[in-house]
């Protein structure tokens, strides 16, 4: 593997022992739905935190919680869901363009090292490109996947970005998986479509997997757009009214 990126372990367990695995990622793009919903399971499921995946442009930030102890850029936790095992890569950053294609790579790599049985990418989609009310998801097969999902392909249509690369090594390094791809608002944290990738991730893994929490974060995004709308409403029409007096 590329000498300026390699896994730190932080934790005794081995990732070969989780093999098979799934392994499912997703990065902050439109919505933020690749890392609100990695985020999600990852708490609610209380995976272990096992190591990190060191870059040579990592982003200079940190943070600590008494419950996850000292944030990484790019984590890894693994453990069991339900009867099957998962290695989740957590973005708590965007890896630096300058790395973008051997970072992706890398995971890859990664994901054939550990016997990765299927791989699980999530991001965000276009609500314009809906032709159905009821529509939520769409979803690409990689390789010879045996997932099977309930919603249509998404076909002749661009993916760009990071989880663009990590589709296409993953496919390129003979890894079965799918794309999860939720309608989204596209320029803003989006918890309700969050929600929506985790159920279909619960699906497929067999088990349940709570999302209370991202419909009570959706809910409190949703009321905090609707009263900034009220208020640029009433600054826009003060500001007629000022204007008219001047007339």
């Amino acid at each position: 593997m590329s000498s300026s990126i390699s896994f730190v372990k932080t934790s005794e367990l081995d990732l070969r022992e989780l093999s098979p695995s799934y392994f499912i990622t997703g990065y902050q793009g439109f919505g933020m739905l690749g890392y609100l919903t990695t985020r999600h399971i990852v708490r609610e499921l209380k995976l272990q935190k096992i190591g990190f995946i060191k870059t040579r442009y990592m982003p200079e930030f940190t943070m600590y919680s008494r419950e996850r102890g000292l944030m990484y850029p790019f984590e890894v936790y693994a453990g069991k869901i339900g009867s099957n095992n998962a290695v989740i890569v957590l973005h708590n950053a965007t890896p630096s363009e300058k790395e973008r294609t051997s970072y992706t790579e890398y995971l890859a790599k990664l994901a054939r090292d550990i016997g990765a049985k299927e791989v699980i990418l999530v991001g965000g989609l276009d609500p314009s490109l809906r032709e159905d009310v009821n529509e939520k998801y769409r979803w690409i097969p990689i390789g010879n996947t045996g997932i099977k999902l309930n919603a249509k392909l998404l076909e002749e249509r661009h993916v760009i970005g990071p989880l663009a690369l990590t589709m296409m090594f993953m496919n390129a390094y003979g890894l079965s998986g799918v794309t999860i791809l939720a309608y989204t608002e596209l320029y803003r944290p989006d918890p309700k479509a969050s929600a929506v990738a985790v159920e279909v991730i619960s699906s497929i893994l067999g088990v349940e997997i709570d999302t209370s929490s991202l419909l009570e974060e959706a809910s409190l995004i949703e009321a905090i757009e609707a009263e900034r709308e009220k208020v640029e409403k009433a600054i826009e029409e003060s500001e007629k009214k000022s204007r008219l007096s001047y007339i």
